[in-house]
């Protein structure tokens, strides 16, 4: 009994050495393996941060997927709408350029005109002022004539 009793001590004796022991083992902020295991969690964490915003970053594209996913239904009309529209706008440019043209062709035909016309003017005005300075000329002379008449006659 007394051995029994004495292989108990022994027992929790040795039971708590192994605590110490462990205890002893445990790590502490000195230690490397505490030291690699807090630099282990650190990079850890910045490795969960990185996924998570890889994770909201996935999201918005998949979103914008879907987005231009759900636009390239509407996209052919789209196009379509403003490739007619495209042709109108020429064809309507293309008219306005003849409509152009033939307004400014109109315009020197009618600066043509007007200078033939003004030249034909300009040599009428001339050709009545001759003709208004002979026709005075004519009434001068007749003038002198009857006033050398009336002095004969009075004389």
């Amino acid at each position: 009994h007394a051995n029994m009793i004495k292989r108990r001590e022994l027992d929790d004796m040795a039971n708590r050495l192994r605590e110490l022991s462990n205890e002893a083992k445990r790590p502490t902020s000195d230690n490397p393996v505490v030291k690699e295991i807090k630099s282990l969690e650190r990079r850890l964490e910045r490795a969960v941060n990185r996924y998570e915003d890889a994770q909201e970053v996935r999201k918005t594209y998949e979103q914008i997927v879907r987005r231009l996913k759900e636009e390239r239904v509407s996209f052919a009309n789209q196009l379509q709408a403003a490739e007619a529209t495209l042709k109108a706008k020429e064809a309507d440019y293309e008219q306005l350029l003849l409509m152009s043209h033939d307004a400014n062709h109109s315009k020197e035909m009618a600066k043509q005109e007007l200078t033939k016309f003004e030249a034909i003017v300009g040599e009428e005005r001339k050709a009545r002022e001759r003709e208004l300075q002979e026709r005075r000329a004519l009434v001068a002379r007749k003038q002198e004539m009857n006033s050398e008449l009336e002095r004969r006659g009075k004389g």
